[in-house]
């Protein structure tokens, strides 16, 4: 099957899976065409007859896959009075949270927000974080081997939450890589571990 040429850029490539009926729906490679093409088509979503056209793909699987990943909350409906005049067809978007995506179990995440410890920990790295987002902006405009992977300008803008779903996934792709490499592989961390009793050193 030959690759279309991409509009939009991927940083993030997984799709956390929480229930089985998640399982059941991305376990077929229908779903992750159908998941590319609404990805692609960005802001403007796209028609299930569009999907058809250029996937080769049966309209009943089409509008099947779409309406599970409606229900699961993977898409939602372009908003009807943002359509320009005499459009009719329904337009499935790409949810934002969809690529950034992850699992936290209930109970655990209850307690934390109950006990205000996320926020917390989010008020005392917001300036921190966003300071280093702005350097980061930064160093991707001026370096010609990074510049071609900042996410596309003022035209991606999403009709729900007013933000392009392309450059949020970006920059969280940068931080949950810099947490995953403190986390992993920093020495300081290590050292916190082995202090608060969950590592050992390492002897040779």
């Amino acid at each position: 099957m030959k690759q279309r040429p991409k509009k939009l850029k991927t940083y993030l490539t997984h799709f956390p899976v929480k229930s089985y009926i998640e399982a059941d729906i991305l376990s077929k490679e229908s779903t992750w065409r159908i998941m590319d093409l609404l990805r692609q088509a960005g802001a403007k979503g796209i028609t299930a007859e569009e999907i058809t056209q250029q996937e080769q793909i049966p309209a009943s699987v089409v509008y099947t896959t779409l309406k599970e990943l409606y229900r699961l909350e993977y898409v939602f409906l372009y908003p009807r009075q943002k359509k320009e005049k005499g459009e009719r067809k329904k337009r499935f978007v790409c949810e934002r949270g969809t690529w950034g995506k992850y699992g936290i179990d209930e109970g655990f995440d209850a307690v934390i927000k109950v006990n205000g410890i996320i926020e917390k920990i989010a008020n005392d790295l917001r300036q921190p974080i966003m300071e280093t987002f702005n350097d980061i902006y930064e160093k991707f405009s001026s370096k010609k081997e990074l510049n071609q992977f900042l996410p596309t300008k003022d035209t991606n803008i999403c009709p729900n939450c007013q933000r392009s779903h392309e450059s949020m996934e970006f920059f969280y792709a940068i931080l949950l890589r810099s947490i995953d490499l403190m986390i992993t592989e920093s020495k300081e961390f290590k050292e916190f571990l082995i202090e608060k009793g969950y590592a050992y050193e390492e002897h040779v």
